[in-house]
């Protein structure tokens, strides 16, 4: 009995420890209308990506704008809270993609990509639009913080 408390405290504490060293790509993309990317790397520096596809197809060109920064300290750690709390590697590979697209539904052609990169561990994560998929708060929150990263 005692070696299994032990066991138990020692299991949920490993659960949500932050991870060290990883990197995080995030992509919002509207197929062949629009695509955004953050790509967070180790040492806290991140790059944002941005294509209006359509555009640069009838332009005859590709344009994608691109900027990049470091994450503080403090965003750093929020974010390192909010991977490790969203539990990404127990997470299904996709969502959505269950389903008919709805054509009068413009979030359908809305594709959600995440990629989380730890150690030797890559998890990667598609979601399409579907009002019965339900996520956990933290990976909502997760979501929020990358989305404002994004829109600076």
């Amino acid at each position: 009995m005692k070696y299994t408390s032990i066991f138990l405290i020692l299991l949920l504490a490993g659960c949500h420890t932050k991870p060290k060293d990883f990197t995080l790509v995030f992509t919002v993309e509207s197929v062949s209308n629009y695509k955004i990317m953050i790509e967070i790397m180790k040492d806290k520096t991140y790059q944002i990506r941005q294509q209006n596809i359509f555009f640069d197809i009838h332009a005859g060109r590709e344009r994608i704008n691109t900027s990049e920064g470091t994450l503080t300290e403090e965003e750093y750690a929020e974010l390192s809270k909010l991977v490790a709390s969203s539990r990404l590697f127990k997470m299904k590979d996709t969502y959505g993609f269950d389903k008919e697209s709805n054509p009068d539904n413009p979030y359908d052609d809305v594709l959600y990509q995440l990629i989380c990169t730890e150690g030797k561990k890559t998890k990667y994560i598609s979601i399409r639009s579907n009002e019965n998929d339900r996520f956990s708060e933290p990976f909502l929150q997760l979501i929020r913080f990358l989305n404002r990263k994004m829109s600076i």
